[in-house]
């Protein structure tokens, strides 16, 4: 062989072995010189146990079965045991002792087993908050989970991790200093602090919020601040390390107690804001069975079944977002105050949440960065949960304000109507006792001329009878008006008597002048009307006034007085009825309206009191008044029906 030859030969093998160097510490972990934190990412390989019955010296014999993981790891919930071997080497000049940080917190059981000597003997070191503080590592005061680690020199050295946990998979290792470990644990604590705080201020402000609007989604939305709360207190490790230290299965219900409540109170919440009990009423269903879900997870975990029940909750937990969007959203395009602000919150609670739901459902390897992010989207939630609730209690002030300046214009109004009819009541009290005076001394007159005595022509005597029968009918119109005015003053109080209802028809029939032929009288002998007679005058004279105006030309008014029960008591119903002429139905409601005059029949006199005055007076005397129209041919039949009630026998003849 040349010395060529040879030297190629040489840088052959050099090249190959220092490939195989380079391929070798590529599957290290190398720690550099002057790091003092150090997130394990790569170069990690894992192995899972269906069975969970490996033991370490069996996981040795299967060192070709492990497969390369990039972490955070995740694997969703599963009971199987998972076990990750990693190899550590330091620079010549890097730090020596180190702590393993182990998160989150809230893993039942991981043990680490560290080579002792030629990395073929393990010590055995085990975390989780199934155990009580006395058997955890000492290293752990510094960061709840974590393994003193020493690399005393610069060799490989291979590290094997078992995990099992009934909660989430997830996993992240970090390395640190001793010094690094108490900055950040000071660091941990701090924030923790701070964030607990945060949500006693926002539960604080609730209950007083609640109190002073006397609103219960206030309240309520505590359901969601107590469940990040303890989340919080779960996963920062203070539960397991300082409130129950020596109690592992407490420390194990927080985590789903917490997230159990999370989701309840935004639940309840919703449900609340929106009434979903009238307005969504299918969806209000499905919230119900969530609630429900939710309740049997929680239940599930002293069953020993939270794995099974866990993954269908936070899967369901998705859906119920979509359905909490939806009515949101309609919140929105409803315009309902403050549904605006819920729904930039929920959307980052949704996008964030939702993505930890399915990572911790499911087998995602995460950045830890998003891991935290739920809890700053749950803050910002709830800050514009309680802006949603500010708007719609302001929205509320509002209505009510407007309602009550409304109320208050609504009396003031009445007032001025009352004023304003009072002047009325006044002007025409005043102008009808001006106008019966000179009708007084007219009618005076014209009672003291003796026309028989006079000769005088027959035309003007009959000129006597009009003026005299004009003066009666503008007494009587003046009558009325008094009459009416008197009636909203101060109610009527009749004085009932016993009358014969013959005679008290046929006196009124006599005094208007109808003839014999215009109407017709039904009517028993000796049927008897009880009612105050001057009053009773007055109906009779006002609905037989109308009856000749209005009805037709050769119709005859048809008058039917009976005795009938109405209101469970006997009395005498009066109806008369004649036929009137219109083209469209008529509106008998209006007929009793104050000033009320037809206005295709503007020649026929009257102010239109008579109907109102009528129905003043029967109402005084507890009796009915009611009106029918019925079509007959090309006329309409109006029927007007006047029930007076009759006394008891003992009963005094001054009351109804």
């Amino acid at each position: 062989m040349t010395t060529f030859s040879r030297a190629i030969t040489i840088l052959f093998y050099i090249i190959v072995l220092c490939l195989f160097s380079l391929q070798a510490q590529s599957q290290n972990i190398i720690i550099e010189n002057d790091v003092s934190t150090l997130n394990l990412k790569k170069n990690i390989e894992y192995l899972v146990d269906k069975k969970g019955n490996l033991t370490l010296e069996d996981v040795l014999h299967k060192k070709d079965d492990f497969v390369t993981v990039t972490f955070p790891f995740g694997a969703g919930f599963s009971k199987d045991v998972h076990w990750f071997r990693f190899t550590l080497q330091r620079e010549q000049d890097a730090e020596k002792d180190w702590l393993l940080a182990v998160n989150p917190t809230y893993l039942d059981s991981v043990k680490l087993y560290r080579p002792v000597g030629d990395n073929e003997h393990y010590s055995e070191d085990e975390v989780g908050d199934q155990l009580p503080a006395r058997s955890r590592t000492s290293n752990s005061i510094l960061t709840l989970f974590s393994f003193p680690i020493t690399l005393a020199d610069t060799r490989p050295h291979t590290f094997y991790i078992r995990l099992q946990t009934e909660s989430s998979t997830l996993l992240q290792l970090t390395l640190r200093t001793k010094l690094a470990a108490e900055l950040a644990k000071s660091s941990l604590t701090l924030k923790s602090g701070i964030e607990i705080g945060g949500w006693l201020m926002l539960c604080l402000y609730a209950c007083v919020m609640s109190w002073l609007s006397k609103n219960n989604a206030y309240i309520l939305s505590c359901l969601y601040v107590i469940g990040c709360m303890i989340r919080r207190l779960h996963i920062s490790g203070i539960a397991a390390q300082y409130i129950f230290p020596n109690d592992p299965f407490l420390v194990g219900l927080l985590a789903p107690l917490g997230v159990c409540l999370m989701i309840s109170g935004i639940t309840v919440f919703i449900m609340a804001f929106f009434k979903t009990n009238t307005n969504f009423k299918y969806l209000h269903l499905f919230l119900i069975f969530e609630l429900g879900l939710v309740f049997v997870a929680f239940i599930s975990i002293f069953l020993g079944k939270y794995n099974s029940v866990a993954p269908i909750m936070f899967f369901s937990v998705l859906i119920l977002f979509t359905i909490l969007s939806f009515i949101i959203w309609k919140g929105v395009t409803l315009g309902i105050a403050g549904s605006r602000s819920l729904f930039w919150g929920f959307l980052i609670f949704f996008l964030l949440n939702g993505s930890a739901a399915i990572i911790t459902a499911s087998n995602i390897s995460t950045p830890p960065l998003l891991l935290e992010m739920p809890e700053l989207s749950s803050f910002i939630f709830i800050i514009l949960m309680y802006q949603g609730l500010y708007q719609h209690k302001k929205a509320e002030d509002d209505r009510n304000k407007n309602l009550e300046i409304k109320i208050k214009l609504a009396h003031k109004n009445t007032e001025m109507e009352k004023k304003l009819r009072v002047d009325q009541s006044n002007f025409m009290m005043l102008i009808t006792h001006e106008l019966k005076t000179p009708l007084t001394v007219i009618d005076s007159v014209l009672q003291t001329l003796d026309i028989e005595r006079i000769n005088i022509s027959s035309a003007l005597a009959e000129r006597h009878n009009i003026i005299k029968k004009s003066i009666d009918e503008l007494n009587s119109l003046i009558n009325t008006t008094l009459m009416t005015e008197h009636s909203e003053s101060k109610n009527f109080s009749p004085i009932p008597e016993k009358m014969d209802a013959y005679q008290s028809i046929h006196k009124v029939i006599t005094q208007l002048s109808i003839k014999e032929q215009e109407y017709l009288l039904k009517i028993p002998r000796k049927l008897s009307v009880y009612a105050d007679p001057s009053l009773l005058k007055l109906v009779l004279s006002n609905l037989l006034m109308n009856a000749v105006k209005y009805k037709t030309p050769d119709s005859v008014i048809s008058i039917d007085i009976n005795e009938t029960i109405q209101k469970n008591k006997s009395g005498t119903l009066i109806a008369i009825s004649n036929y009137y002429d219109s083209e469209i139905e008529p509106n008998p409601e209006i007929w009793f309206h104050k000033y009320y005059r037809q206005l295709d029949t503007p020649n026929i006199q009257g102010f239109g009191l008579g109907l109102y005055l009528t129905k003043a007076i029967i109402d005084a005397h507890s009796g009915l008044i009611k009106c029918h129209t019925e079509k007959e041919q090309n006329l309409w039949k109006i029927t007007f029906e006047v029930w007076f009630p009759s006394l008891e026998k003992d009963q005094d003849l001054s009351r109804i």
